[in-house]
Order: structure tokens, then sequence, then C-alpha cells
């Protein structure tokens, strides 16, 4: 049992601090070619027209706060232990936004867990804190939970 708990605290240990590197800091067969990190080419000048959304598919101001937020998640490496529909390491987004609907506090607890870290709520697996602000920390603890 002891065995088994150390080999999880190791692994969740490793996978904390390798979804937290830089691209540059990756080992060479995760990044990118450079052919794709390039930008397009830019049209001739005369060819160039704005981009013009009709007013109905133009996203709401809080649409665009939670493609940020997932964005951060993305960013930061949460995916690496979460997930939005399914259990991994930990429990999906989904399942935290239910447990959680409805408490006042609810944000703020989940940004303390989110920057702190935490075990006991959802099994004997502990996540560990992460690096993020405390306004990252709110940012995600919010898309969390407007997932339904």
């Amino acid at each position: 049992m002891k065995k088994t708990l150390l080999l999880g605290l190791f692994t969740l240990g490793f996978l904390a601090v390798s979804c937290q590197l830089n691209p540059a800091q990756q080992p060479a067969g995760e990044q990118q070619p450079a052919e794709q990190q390039q930008q397009p080419a830019q049209q001739p000048a005369e060819e160039q027209k704005p981009a013009e959304q009709p007013k109905s598919e133009a996203k709401p101001a809080q649409t665009t706060a939670m493609v940020d937020a997932e964005a951060l998640a993305k960013a930061k490496g949460c995916y690496a232990c979460h997930a939005v529909d399914a259990k991994k390491v930990g429990p999906s987004y989904k399942d935290v936004a239910k447990k959680y609907a409805g408490k006042a506090d609810a944000v703020d607890y989940l940004a303390g867990k989110i920057k702190n870290g935490g075990v006991g709520v959802w099994g004997n697996v502990p996540m560990p804190a992460q690096n993020v602000t405390d306004e990252e920390a709110k940012k995600l603890a919010e898309w969390v939970l407007s997932l339904k």
C-alpha cells in the first residue's frame, strides 16, 4: 500500500513539474517544428479586407472569457490530470461543477484548491499546488463552475 501511494505521489509530482514547462524547456520531440510556428503570409494590401462579423455571430464577452479560461487551463497543464467530461487522475470538470453548484463561496474555495493544492475531497490522490496567480486561479475556478 505504501509503495503504491509513494508511486502515485511521485507520478503526480512528475506530472506537475512536466506540465508546467515552457515550450523551450520541453524535450525536442515535443516541440512544434519551426514551419508550424510561423504565421501564414498576409495578403497583398489591395486584397486585404477588414474582417467583419455579422452582429448575430459576434461572441458575447462571457463566452470569450470562457474560451480564454479554457486556453489558460491548457497552457497550465490542467488537462494532464483533468478532462471536461471524464475522470482522469482527478475528477472531471463537470463533476466538480456539479459538486459545488449553488455554493456561495465556490469560486474562492476552488481558486484556493487550484493555487494551493489539496487531498481527500476526491480520494487519496493529492492535487499539487499549481503555479498560477490569484487572478488565474479565480478565472479557472469560474470556468470550471460554468461547465454543466
